[in-house]
């Protein structure tokens, strides 16, 4: 993991404040979610000492570019990585950092100072966000949120560890939907920059410029065009992962049944990129036993991560909640709720990793689960994304998700399809995907082809109807591994073969009435254990959300929530248990300590047979 911290004097000329600086040193032992004796620090500091650019790095010397890199009169550090390492260069020197960024293959942000500016700039899915925050005295970016706001305040305060100030009006979207739907971060007055957008400070004067996604051309007319889109997304995909080829160690792949990981192992197969892969669930999962298909038709190693057990074989052995939910909010820093798998951190590991995570951005984003494409379809998945769950929210906090909700309404209004595929981007792969992300980055080297700056652009420029329809991401697995053709995905069938052999209300019946493909998956969905707890777990989720007298143990949680509402949730909405025990446990007992509580981990009880989520 790499971290970085720009900082620039609002008056040019005048040195920064000594407790900023000394603030953003001693959080970044305390905050940061890598062991300290891992990490090494750098720092730059104009001459004047009104702009400075500190970065801290738990990667091995060697891994990548520089931590810190220099040129053109300006020093730049990256969070992420870059297809080509040379292109630091070019980043560092261009007067467009958006433009260039966006331009450039890799998933990363990169940020920037020189004397009297400091700058930053994200590409177009901000997997690598860059915070903003700005005082009376003093504009702070950064890579990690809470290091933003705690700088911040220390220059507002002139305390060098000052208190954390929550934005809980900007908790609702959590509490709901278990990440944020907005630009917002639980810390106040901490901004996120949106995709393809730039923050430059010069002379003490903040600009933010955002630029416009790419424009969708009309779908293809013709097999010919539907051929030049597949070409074109498989040239970009082979560009992102062309590196590899000069790794010491195989990629190791997260494979399950479904299209976006299995479109991962044929595109490395492709491009000859030694790699081998491991599922997690039972032996008897649709996830492990297509995924052992995909890999043996490639001739590539295949293992299984069985969840863990108690001696017995029959209980689910898992972290207790306080434990679990500590280690989702010192890696995602409060954005994703601990109903989420977040893996533990360590030392860091370069192994290259993939997983199908961001793969819908193919597949058209919000609209790749959407069922209806009329207008009203349409809006009303604007409205469930904004609305869902709002029952349990106070009056103020309903009224900030409809204004949330109010630009893509609008948006909707002149091309719904791409109102949701812009969507998912900006919130499900931004901030979604960028916090859990972050948990990866602090002990592994993850590298995600479909959030690649030119994979991305590429994709957006292929009619999101269209891609809704899974011909491109088809066809690219057949160009790149024509034998895995046959083998049957998880779950529903590819959708352009199921909507073209099915319009009618009799073509559903009789599908309907299929028996599965053999050697297809077991029809269901395996067991989640998240929700289904055992009552002890369910006890323990309401007892760090209410108190012995009936009230919100976080009292800040009651701004947002109705304490009425969340008497009683549903076994429905166990999802949303989480999303509420997490904000509570935020609220409460939250980055007071980089160590994890000592508690003993539960069992579960599993119920036979079945998989495990």
């Amino acid at each position: 993991m790499r971290v970085h911290l720009a900082i620039a004097a609002k008056r040019p000329g005048v040195p920064l404040p000594p407790v900023a600086l000394a603030a953003a040193q001693e959080a970044a032992g305390r905050v940061l979610p890598v062991p300290a004796a891992d990490v090494t620090a750098r720092a730059w500091r104009s001459a004047a000492g009104d702009t400075a650019l500190l970065s801290w790095s738990n990667e091995p010397d060697g891994h990548g570019p520089p931590v810190l890199s220099s040129g053109a009169g300006r020093v730049a550090g990256l969070t992420g990585h870059l297809a080509d390492p040379a292109d630091v260069d070019r980043l560092l020197a261009t007067d467009r950092p958006a433009e260039t960024t966006a331009g450039t293959g890799g998933v990363f942000s990169i940020f920037r100072a020189g004397e009297g500016e400091v700058s930053a700039a994200t590409g177009l899915t901000r997997a690598c966000p860059v915070f903003y925050a700005e005082t009376s005295d003093v504009h702070v970016l950064g890579s990690r949120a809470l290091l933003v706001h705690l700088t911040a305040r220390a220059a507002e305060t002139g305390s060098s560890r000052p208190e954390i100030v929550w934005d809980l009006l900007a908790l609702e979207s959590m509490a709901r939907a278990g990440y944020f739907l907005s630009d917002e971060t639980p810390f106040r007055e901490v901004g996120v920059l949106p995709p393809a957008s730039e923050i430059v400070v010069a002379d003490g004067r903040r600009t933010i410029t955002v630029l416009p996604l790419p424009e969708a051309q009309a779908p293809p007319s013709s097999r010919r065009a539907a051929r030049a889109h597949v070409d074109e997304l498989a040239g970009a995909l082979l560009a992102a992962v062309r590196p590899l080829r000069d790794g010491h160690e195989p990629v190791r792949l997260s494979l399950t049944g479904g299209r976006d990981s299995r479109l991962l192992a044929a595109l490395l197969h492709k491009a000859e990129i030694p790699f081998v892969t491991a599922t997690s669930g039972q032996d008897d999962s649709p996830d492990v036993l297509l995924a052992a298909r995909v890999a043996e038709a490639l001739g590539v190693p295949h293992k299984v991560a069985r969840p863990k057990r108690a001696e017995s074989g029959t209980d689910l052995v898992v972290p207790h909640p306080r434990v679990r939910s500590h280690n989702v909010l010192f890696a995602c820093e409060g954005m994703i709720s601990a109903y989420e798998n977040i893996p533990a951190g360590g030392r860091f590991d370069p192994t290259p990793r993939m997983s199908g995570h961001g793969g819908e951005i193919l597949r058209g984003g919000f609209l790749q689960n959407q069922a209806g494409l009329d207008v009203k379809a349409l809006r009303r998945r604007v409205d469930g994304l904004f609305g869902r769950n709002d029952d349990l929210l106070t009056e103020r906090a309903r009224e900030h998700a409809l204004a949330l909700a109010a630009p893509w309404r609008e948006r909707c209004r002149e091309d719904g399809a791409r109102a949701l595929d812009h969507l998912y981007l900006a919130y499900r792969v931004g901030r979604w995907h960028a916090a859990s992300r972050a948990s990866l980055l602090r002990a592994q080297n993850p590298l995600p082809p479909f959030l690649d700056n030119l994979v991305v652009r590429t994709a957006l420029r292929v009619d999101p109807v269209w891609r809704r329809s899974e011909a491109l991401v088809h066809g690219v697995i057949v160009a790149f591994a024509p034998r895995l053709r046959d083998i049957p995905i998880e779950g529903r069938p590819w959708r352009f073969a199921a909507e073209g052999r099915h319009r009618t209300l009799l073509d559903r019946l009789r599908r309907r009435a299929e028996k599965p493909a053999p050697g297809g998956p077991p029809a269901g969905k395996p067991w989640n254990w998240r929700m289904n707890p055992s009552p002890e777990l369910t006890r323990l989720l309401y007892a760090g959300l209410v108190d012995t007298r009936g009230e919100l143990r976080a009292g800040g949680l009651a701004e947002i929530v109705d304490r009425a509402a969340v008497a009683w949730l549903p076994e429905a909405r166990t999802d949303v248990l989480w999303h509420l025990y997490t904000i509570s446990e935020m609220l409460t007992n939250a980055f007071s300590t980089p160590a994890p509580p000592d508690l003993p981990p539960l069992r579960i009880p599993v119920p036979p047979p079945g998989g495990v989520a």
